[in-house]
């Protein structure tokens, strides 16, 4: 398969928008809103990109991964997925762990000798341990896996059904009525549940390119107008208690992931070599974000900026550092090779 430039444009766009998403989250653990409108922009902010976010990068793993498992069977598929996906897991999980308590409980600036770090779980690296799951759920199962995914499947009546069923699966809302997060050890069943059917729906994307990419192309400008229409409604009623509330939200979800990757698949079908050097630093980047987000965040609030610079400022430093880490430290070293599956020669 010649390897799609839009789903690469994609996956980089995601990931650069994750380090805008939790630098909104997290700004106002360290800083008061200076008024209501400055919260409420933030909270729309980064209830808006999670509405598509993680949905459509498990999306984007299903289809690579029944890539993978069509042209190299399932133990050459396996034996990729512990190599890309859990050896960096088991790798960075507790550095990160560490890091992440470091920085976001401002140890250089309080002199804590020492800070809490229990319960560990997964942080931000939850999806990784939940793509480990579901490849070995490929792998265990890949002979009735395969036939499954070639079955015919109607790529509208599949956004429907799941708009429709996801929000009678318990556990896939937090308590703000959004998409749920689940990082421990032993994640929520329905939340699995939801984003292995998600993942499922991109494996199944592959082995059926032609329906549903035309599909996605075809009906990615429809599908961002309901993303926009259904998550203003929800942001406007999500606390009057309205038992259609989970549905309007679901149909954000589901236009949104869908749609998000049916515009990259029409309109970004092409890579420049600056987005692609983006697209190969990108899981060096997921990997090392939050601990610089947090520190960002503390350091600029401390300098007396306002909510809007320090998320914009948090943004840029961190992926700038990202990038340029990704250059010197990773890209031309055995690293590149545990992330990208290669090392890039040094020119």
């Amino acid at each position: 398969m010649e390897r799609l430039a839009s789903l690469d444009n994609a996956r980089a766009t995601l990931l650069l928008l994750g380090v805008l998403f939790h630098a909104s989250v997290f700004i106002y653990l360290y800083q008061k809103p200076a008024s209501l409108g400055e919260f409420l922009l933030v909270v729309f902010t980064h209830q808006f990109l999670h509405v598509f976010r993680m949905p459509a990068f498990f999306v984007i793993a299903g289809f690579f991964a029944a890539y993978l498992l069509q042209t190299r069977g399932p133990n050459k598929f396996f034996q990729n997925r512990l190599q890309r996906i859990a050896l960096p897991l088991a790798i960075f999980w507790i550095p990160l762990t560490f890091a992440n308590a470091w920085a976001s409980q401002g140890a250089w600036l309080t002199s804590r000798s020492t800070f809490d770090v229990l319960p560990i779980d997964f942080a931000h690296l939850w999806f990784l341990y939940f793509l480990v799951l579901y490849s070995v759920v490929f792998w265990a199962f890949s002979a009735p896996l395969r036939k499954l995914l070639t079955k015919r499947v109607s790529p509208l009546a599949f956004l429907l059904l799941l708009a429709a069923a996801f929000p009678l699966i318990p556990g896939v809302f937090d308590q703000e009525g959004t998409l749920a997060t689940s990082t421990r050890l032993f994640p929520d069943p329905g939340l699995l549940l939801l984003y292995f059917v998600i993942f499922l729906s991109g494996a199944i994307a592959y082995n059926q390119q032609e329906r549903w990419l035309a599909f996605l192309r075809k009906g990615a400008t429809w599908l961002f107008v309901v993303l926009l229409l259904s998550f203003t409604a929800f942001f406007v009623i999500q606390d009057w208690g309205l038992i259609g509330t989970p549905w309007i939200y679901a149909a954000s979800v589901v236009s949104g992931t869908y749609g998000v990757l049916g515009l990259f698949l029409r309109f970004a079908t092409k890579q420049n070599r600056a987005f692609k050097f983006v697209s190969d630093a990108s899981y060096w980047i997921y990997l090392i974000h939050l601990p610089l987000v947090f520190f960002s965040l503390i350091f600029l609030s401390t300098l007396g900026f306002g909510a809007l610079p320090v998320i914009l400022l948090t943004t840029i430093s961190t992926i700038g550092i990202g990038v340029l880490s990704y250059k010197l430290l990773v890209r031309h070293t055995p690293v590149s090779l545990l992330l990208n599956g290669r090392i890039h020669p040094l020119r």
